[in-house]
């Protein structure tokens, strides 16, 4: 059997234009078959979760910012009745100092 170039590019042709058909028809299929989930998913949470889910709410509502302590220092501060205490300032310095070589 004598295999000529016409029909070895004949035979090409066509198993090309059958795996173009079969890639169509499957992109075809997967645009008109939509995947629909009509239970979805269920989660439930325990009452601690609940719990730490309202904190972390009220926290966010929560200014950052205390704006009537920072008012009632700056009024001490422009009446110049601020006082600071040293004692105080030393011993969150060294807490502070001390946690940042633990870590």
């Amino acid at each position: 059997m004598e295999i000529t170039e016409k029909k070895a590019l004949a035979s090409l042709d066509s198993y090309i234009k059958n795996i173009d058909a079969q890639r169509k028809l499957k992109q075809s299929s997967r645009q008109m078959a939509p995947v629909t989930d009509k239970e979805g998913d269920k989660v439930e949470l325990s009452a601690e979760a609940k719990q730490i889910q309202t904190a972390g709410r009220l926290i966010k509502s929560m200014p950052e910012i205390r704006e009537e302590k920072v008012a009632h220092i700056r009024n001490q501060l422009k009446t110049g009745t601020y006082q600071l205490d040293p004692g105080k300032i030393a011993a969150a310095m060294l807490k502070e100092a001390l946690s940042d070589e633990n870590t």
